[in-house]
């Protein structure tokens, strides 16, 4: 696995897969098109970003060319992951390396919604893990005779706390959605709740 020095590195390995990507593909990526690949207010870029990113503005849909480079990042990865295990290892660790800094490209990687090997098997682990759990307690509960209606009944008192827990969210959710619109709203919580499961 490519273990990259800096965000310059990174960022120009990616975008070389994402132009190769778009080459096999057939999909046509003009120079400005390219050029927006690079696109940071903070981080090293091309010396002429901001007339880029000024003509980008004016002649070019930024929903539709985000999809189309999420989609060739997406593809990218998979034909990586398809090659070899170091393949995308290096992919996502250009990735990871840029998550250091503020890219526009990290946009259109987020959409794509590349996930390391193994990570829905941890998602389904944990999620059988916590469903084992409750069960090995319910079993428990049984043999030793023990009064769940104390804790889980509608009078117990982890009922009032899972039930605030629920509302507190859905209410949390609705407010968001209102603010910030229902596609962020989405976006953010399944960011939170996948940093929930992997534990970071």
């Amino acid at each position: 696995m490519n273990s990259f020095a800096t965000g310059r590195e990174a960022k120009e390995f990616l975008i070389a897969k994402i132009v190769e990507e778009a080459s096999l593909e057939g999909v046509s990526l003009s120079e400005i098109e390219r050029k927006m690949l690079y696109f940071t207010e903070t981080a090293w870029t091309l010396p002429d970003i901001m007339q880029v990113n000024d003509e980008f503005d004016r002649d070019y849909d930024q929903g539709k060319y985000e999809k189309k480079i999420a989609r060739l990042i997406k593809n990218a990865g998979r034909r990586a992951r398809k090659n070899s295990r170091e393949d995308y290892a290096t992919f996502l660790s250009a990735i990871r390396r840029l998550k250091r800094e503020d890219h526009y490209i990290l946009v259109m990687v987020q959409q794509a919604g590349l996930r390391p090997p193994g990570d829905r098997l941890k998602l389904w682990g944990t999620g059988f893990g916590i469903v084992a759990l409750f069960v090995f307690l319910i079993m428990l509960a049984i043999k030793y005779n023990l009064d769940l209606d104390r804790y889980i009944g509608r009078d117990g008192l982890l009922y009032y706390w899972l039930y605030a827990m629920v509302l507190g969210a859905a209410l949390a959710y609705g407010l968001l959605r209102w603010t910030l619109g229902g596609e962020k709203t989405d976006k953010l919580t399944a960011k939170v709740i996948e940093r929930l499961f992997r534990g970071h």
